[in-house]
């Protein structure tokens, strides 16, 4: 019999017994010529009451033990497959080894953290890469702290990371078990759990925090409204009542992504989309749902399961099978079909004044595309070869940047998408950049 393992969190870094500690901080290479967002509209905790504060008075956007800088500090974090994680500044080109954790099978970000998966799995390792940015639609606060391994969460097999404003969450499939942490501690550099949701072991499913609740998939893949201690919430409330409603429409739910308008759920009629009303302190923490359907009938391989876009903007995008992409406009709650003129295998929606997308195509082309005429006005060819492509790469976009990881040439490419897929700066590593997060947006 298949023996459960109970998740369980253990803080303050690696293991005291362990000998694998972050080593110094090291000036990279010499370079060639050339990213689950935390940013809730509170300010966030520090990365380490040990960081240098601003002098600034204790004023809007304060946060203890951080600097508050004019600009955004944009770091590339970098993985490779032996779990030596790199963090790359992308104004000094300075690079730090945060930590070495042994064989990682998967590392992903949230735009300030970043989750390492170990391999075989069951280990998940939290760290804190010490730079964020925190968006009030209106203006933007960048910080700095300074960066450290914040604990590692033990489950029974792979782990979906998800984070949302208040609560991040942590899902072991094979046990059916979620854990629920808390986001502001983690900026603390503590994992402090707030609940815990269990489901049938094995059973596919998502979990997604949506501000002070949180939407997962039950043994059956029906989706049902908790709080964050893991409670499901009372459905004789009227607000409760009105989100299962729409919950019960979205069928094989698969993917989420959080905009600056709400959280976006993949369903097999077209996508959810959760607002929660912050008008004011004392307003219904229920989140209201909304279903954006497909504008025409979608074959099950052409559907959008995987969404991915610049932080804090209205549009995502998604693979669309063979055919090219989705874009899914949150703020008109419609849907767009872009095709390309070879099937993707990554893309993601840049969504500034030019609507730029940036595509990866199966045979290794970066593609940039017009999102309103669907025209291609950039590409880069043969930028990945075909074992990377079988084995994965990742493809991160901030307001100026792309950034594509090719382990096999152990390199990462800055893309200029305003200027036809020019590459801007390659940076080249010691060991292959299996995996990639950008943070600091």
């Amino acid at each position: 019999m298949h023996r459960l393992l109970r998740p369980t969190i253990r803080p303050g870094g690696l293991r005291p017994t362990d000998d694998r500690l972050p080593r110094a901080t090291r000036t990279a290479l010499a370079l060639g010529a050339l990213a689950l967002t935390l940013s809730a509209c509170a300010p966030q905790g520090s990365a380490s009451p040990t960081a240098t504060a601003s002098d600034e008075p204790r004023g809007h956007g304060y946060v203890e033990g951080a600097s508050e800088l004019p600009e955004p500090q944009l770091h590339l974090a970098t993985a490779d497959v032996d779990g030596t994680v790199e963090l790359t500044d992308l104004l000094s080109e300075e690079r730090t080894t945060l930590a070495e954790l042994g064989p990682i099978s998967a590392l992903t970000g949230d735009g300030r953290f970043v989750a390492a998966q170990s391999e075989p799995a069951g280990t998940v390792t939290i760290i804190d890469t010490g730079v964020w940015t925190v968006d009030h639609e209106d203006h933007q606060h960048y910080y700095r702290a300074e960066a450290r391994v914040v604990g590692e969460i033990e489950g029974d097999g792979p782990a979906t990371i998800t984070a949302g404003s208040t609560t991040t969450a942590v899902r072991f499939a094979d046990s059916g078990e979620t854990l629920l942490l808390d986001s502001a501690a983690l900026g603390t550099g503590d994992i402090t759990q707030s609940g815990r949701i269990r489901t049938t072991p094995g059973a596919p499913g998502i979990t997604v925090p949506i501000g002070e609740t949180v939407v997962a998939t039950d043994g059956t893949g029906k989706l049902h409204l908790h709080g964050i201690d893991g409670d499901l919430l009372d459905p004789s409330s009227a607000s409760v009542t009105a989100a299962d409603t729409v919950l019960a429409g979205c069928t094989d739910p698969a993917g989420s992504i959080t905009t600056n308008v709400g959280v976006v759920i993949g369903c097999a009629e077209g996508a959810l989309l959760a607002v929660v009303d912050r008008s004011s302190s004392g307003a219904d923490p229920v989140p209201t749902f909304e279903a954006i359907p497909y504008p025409q009938a979608v074959a099950a391989a052409d559907r959008a399961t995987s969404f991915h876009a610049r932080p804090g903007r209205p549009t995502v995008a998604a693979v669309a099978g063979t055919s090219g992409a989705w874009l899914l406009d949150t703020r008109e709650r419609s849907w767009a079909l872009l095709p390309t003129p070879a099937p993707l295998q990554l893309v993601t929606a840049v969504d500034d004044r030019d609507q730029h997308v940036v595509g990866l195509t199966t045979t290794g082309d970066l593609l940039v595309i017009d999102g309103a005429t669907g025209a291609v006005t950039g590409t880069a060819a043969a930028l990945v070869g075909a074992a990377d492509l079988a084995t994965g790469v990742q493809l991160e976009v901030d307001q100026n940047r792309a950034y594509l990881n090719t382990p096999g040439t152990r390199t990462v490419s800055e893309i200029d998408y305003g200027d036809a897929a020019r590459i801007a700066r390659t940076f080249t590593f010691d060991t292959a950049p299996a995996f990639l997060a950008e943070t600091g947006r």
